[in-house]
């Protein structure tokens, strides 16, 4: 994985964020939480007049499904304009096979074939016209009664006599929002319509609000298959338990984006660094490249001079510079008391190398070399980093059994996992700034001397050399940082 980011913190990311939908008022909390955002309700161009009518409570599927067709057939015959919506393809496709049996024309809309079923979406409002749709293909569409383009005065009329366009959903869905998606496609610009929803005891919302309970019941009462139940104080129960619905995926929603958050601080600071190096300003690499150098010099001394002078390894001091430095080092008094004097000492060697080697590759090059290791190593380690708190954040849940809360837990190891990371780019800059080289361009020769394998060479292709071997006398200190510019000490490295 190169990089992870939530819908969220993507979003974040704008200067400005706004909207406008017709459906924001049953999300207000979630955006002003989330995206500190107010939503304002603006009133209707004109006045609304469609007819919502109360949701019809059947006891199973099959009576439901029967009604939902006899309404159809009703309005159908009558020429009164019928949008039909389902929650599934596979729902949409089994009301078309018993509409087709009562011989019933009408179009299937399930976002298959996106071009025609657009066509025929804007042709919903025509005289007599049957639309299924699932929720996909009803969003958003404005359905003119009549057809569209409003082309016959004659048909828009009458099909306004016979009342609008008839919205039917065969179900409530988990958000109020869809719903309202869907009763939205009717009564639009002052016209007239109306909306009836069909539900029954087996539906997913239902069995939320107690449909087990409710089925008894009308098992009780002796309530038919094709009986229909129509009460407010039922419609409202529904509703109550769609915004319960609506709360706990909130509530998933806003657990991840808690999550994200931590990775959020990660993401930007790595991307800030990642644009510095990007930018191209001039010396920014180098600056960045000795900062590295300062910080790991620090890291060494401060590592092998814990505790009083007389305890100090010296020598294991020595041997870690010169490793990441690519030459011998050899304290100027032998042995330095004082640990400020003994970092500057152990930073002048290592600026001086530095400064050869920008001699011998010249100053453009050293450039562009900085800024090559400083992204792939900065790319390479952020790519480990996400992988480690993917992990991190699997297995810190089972702290919930410790009576600990994950998240803080998260926060906490997170942040040391951070400052590891932080801590591993500078350890690998440092290290391999002094082992890599810029391979250059091959001298130019006639097509019939060059030799097959040199055909195809790039120029200024970026290579990271082998690893310099030493010579067996000089023997590398364990704990200094292995040759091979891993970061790690020798020792946890080749040398184990």
């Amino acid at each position: 994985t190169l990089a992870t980011i939530t819908f969220q913190n993507y979003f974040r990311l704008y200067k400005k964020l706004a909207g406008m939908t017709g459906t924001a008022r049953t999300s207000a909390e979630e955006f002003h939480k989330v995206y500190n955002l107010d939503v304002v309700e603006v009133p209707t161009n004109k006045p609304q007049i469609r007819k919502d009518m109360p949701d019809r409570i059947y006891k199973n599927e099959e009576g439901k499904l029967k009604s939902v067709v006899k309404e159809i057939k009703e309005k159908h015959e009558k020429g009164q304009p019928v949008l039909v919506g389902t929650v599934s393809i596979e729902k949409n496709e089994i009301l078309s096979l018993m509409l087709q049996r009562e011989g019933i024309l009408h179009n299937v809309l399930n976002a298959k074939q996106h071009e025609k079923e657009a066509e025929m979406h804007a042709q919903a409002g025509r005289f007599g016209a049957v639309t299924v749709a699932t929720n996909m293909a009803g969003r958003g569409v404005d359905i003119i009664l009549g057809g569209n383009p409003q082309n016959d005065p004659e048909q828009s009329r009458r099909v306004r006599e016979l009342g609008g366009l008839h919205v039917i959903g065969t179900e409530r869905h988990e958000a109020r929002r869809i719903d309202d998606q869907l009763r939205g496609r009717s009564g639009r610009q002052g016209d007239p319509g109306s909306s009836q929803f069909f539900v029954s005891t087996q539906d997913d919302v239902i069995r939320v609000f107690g449909g087990d309970r409710l089925h008894n019941i009308m098992e009780t009462l002796g309530v038919g298959d094709d009986d229909v139940i129509e009460n407010k104080f039922i419609s409202r129960a529904i509703e109550q338990a769609q915004s319960k619905i609506e709360g706990h995926n909130f509530d998933v929603r806003k657990y991840v984006l808690e999550y994200d958050d931590v990775m959020n601080k990660h993401r930007e600071t790595i991307y800030r660094l990642r644009r510095e190096i990007v930018s191209g300003k001039e010396l920014i690499a180098k600056n960045k490249a000795h900062e590295f150098l300062e910080n790991t010099i620090d890291q060494i001394i401060d590592f092998h001079t814990q505790g009083a002078s007389y305890e100090w390894n010296i020598k294991e001091i020595e041997e870690s510079v010169s490793a990441l430095a690519n030459g011998k080092w050899q304290m100027a008094n032998g042995s330095i008391e004082d640990k400020e004097k003994l970092k500057q000492e152990a930073l002048d060697f290592v600026k001086e190398k530095y400064d050869e080697k920008e001699k011998e590759l010249g100053e453009e090059q050293m450039r562009q070399l900085e800024r090559i290791v400083l992204l792939r190593t900065v790319d390479e380690l952020w790519m480990d980093h996400i992988e480690a708190m993917e992990y991190l954040r699997d297995s810190v849940r089972l702290r919930a059994y410790g009576q600990r809360d994950p998240l803080v837990e998260y926060k906490i190891e997170g942040q040391k996992m951070f400052q590891q990371l932080t801590t591993a780019i500078e350890a690998q800059v440092a290290n391999l700034i002094f082992k890599v080289s810029l391979m250059q361009q091959p001298k130019q020769v006639k097509a019939e001397e060059r030799r097959p394998e040199i055909v195809d060479s790039h120029k200024h292709q970026p290579v990271i050399n082998e690893p310099v071997h030493r010579d067996v006398e000089e023997k590398i200190g364990r704990n200094s940082p292995c040759p091979c510019g891993s970061g790690k000490k020798y020792k946890k490295c080749h040398g184990s």
